[in-house]
């Protein structure tokens, strides 16, 4: 990783052109004089890519990175390694854009960060990347997006798969951020610990956010509106760092509406096989609490929980005895479900893998379509030795429950093994708090 971190900045280096300066040029806008700051100002009209690429590798160490309103292009991935203390900083989420269109990156992303501590990114919005997401930031310690963008303009699946992407990074804020047009995930969070997702707008994303593979994790006070489906609460079989994830609240936001096509090329990820139609799908997890939630016009269903076989169809079990592949400690309860004002996208289920078994399961229900549609995750009687625990449910009486076993869904046989809300009751497990220092980010607009 340290080689190939390396050679990158080597190349982006080995392309800058520093001109000559005198004692008296203005350091604002001459690119071959580093200023000892802890404040570097940058204004659209001066900006010089150069200069802030040589800022990047000269003791950026407690740096913060300042940008005035107004479209900065980049046409290169912004790179960040080794830093400690770093603030990269705009006008606001609708004021400064950091703008890709015409970047030569060869991974296509906007910013990436790795091995670093304390990052802060706020105030601005990063447009157009060429196929990669819009920031990446791996095993940081201390990070946090407040107030940042990440938008295409269409949904293509020449799009980046996720706008904000933290991974394999410990204590992890992502707050009043905006995406649009994210190919597998808006934001998402994945093998990190001690997570908070926050009074998030996610729009036309083919997942609104995910949460996969962490311990610890809180989502709230998010408004997901017009995805394919809202949020992915699940773990993916075949990571390193975290092997099964827990502890996870989602509480107190909207889901509203998200019905859109799956843009993503068929067979491309997991995220590709998804129909339309649900505020979120839980898989293969543990710990999960949901409530307080308000589902609007999500038609396939609010919540839709199924074992990791319905997730990924070519999962063998006895490949791998360590991962949790069934759902176990599931608590839903207080929230507010409503539907028959959203798009039901006919087309757009039939279209992807698991759509057809969506569809026929209704069917066998008299088409009646649920609140909550969930995997009975009792494969004993199919010959498989796998059981999960049932969800506990603590809903109004009026919420429409839609359980099924779907252990032999290849062969087209799906047996209902409830509609009844009785069948949920017991003890419900509530979420777990963790630790997590939050103050606010100083990221005033």
């Amino acid at each position: 990783m340290k080689i190939i971190r390396l050679l990158q900045l080597f190349f982006i280096l080995s392309i800058i052109i520093i001109p000559s300066c005198d004692d008296n040029d203005d350091p604002a806008t001459d690119p071959g004089e580093i200023v000892e700051s802890s404040l570097i100002s940058f204004e659209a009209a001066t900006f010089s890519e150069d200069a802030f690429i040589i800022y990047l590798t000269e003791e950026p160490n407690g740096k913060t990175f300042s940008f005035g309103a107004g479209t900065y292009s980049f046409t290169n991935t912004i790179p960040l390694a080794d830093i400690d203390n770093l603030t990269i900083k705009g006008a606001g989420i609708n004021e400064t854009y950091f703008d890709f269109s015409n970047s030569t990156s060869t991974t296509g992303e906007g910013i990436a960060a790795v091995d670093c501590a304390n990052l802060l990114f706020c105030g601005f919005t990063i447009q157009n990347t060429n196929g990669g997401n819009g920031i990446t930031a791996r095993n940081i310690t201390g990070l946090r997006f407040d107030g940042v963008g990440t938008v295409w303009p269409e949904t293509s699946s020449d799009n980046g798969a996720y706008g904000i992407y933290p991974v394999e990074s410990d204590d992890v804020i992502v707050e009043n951020c905006y995406t649009e047009g994210a190919v597998d995930a808006g934001i998402y969070s994945g093998q990190n610990q001690r997570v908070i997702m926050r009074n998030n707008v996610m729009t036309l994303n083919v997942f609104g956010m995910e949460a996969e593979n962490n311990i610890h994790v809180e989502v709230y006070g998010n408004e997901f509106t017009r995805n394919t489906t809202g949020l992915l609460v699940y773990d993916n079989n075949g990571v390193s760092r975290i092997l099964s994830g827990s502890n996870c609240k989602v509480y107190n936001n909207t889901f509203t509406n998200n019905n859109e096509s799956n843009f993503a090329e068929l067979g491309s990820s997991l995220a590709a096989d998804v129909p339309p139609g649900f505020g979120i799908l839980y898989s293969a997890t543990s710990g999960l609490e949901i409530t307080g939630n308000t589902f609007v016009d999500n038609e396939c269903g609010g919540i839709i929980g199924v074992a990791y076989y319905l997730v990924d169809f070519n999962f063998d079990p006895n490949a791998d005895s360590l991962f949790t592949f069934l759902n176990e400690d599931i608590y839903i309860h207080d929230n507010s479900f409503s539907s028959g004002g959203g798009t039901y996208n006919v087309a757009g289920i039939l279209d992807r893998p698991a759509g057809p078994l969506v569809w026929y399961t209704f069917a066998l229900n008299g088409n009646v379509r649920p609140d909550i549609f969930l995997d009975q995750q009792d494969y004993t009687a199919g010959g498989a030795p796998y059981a999960g625990t049932r969800a506990v449910i603590e809903e109004s009486s009026d919420v429409v429950i839609l359980e099924a076993n779907f252990v032999e869904a290849g062969n087209n046989v799906v047996v209902i093994t409830s509609t009844s809300l009785d069948d949920f009751a017991g003890a419900g497990l509530t979420h777990t708090n963790f630790d997590l220092v939050d103050t606010p980010s100083d990221c005033e607009e």
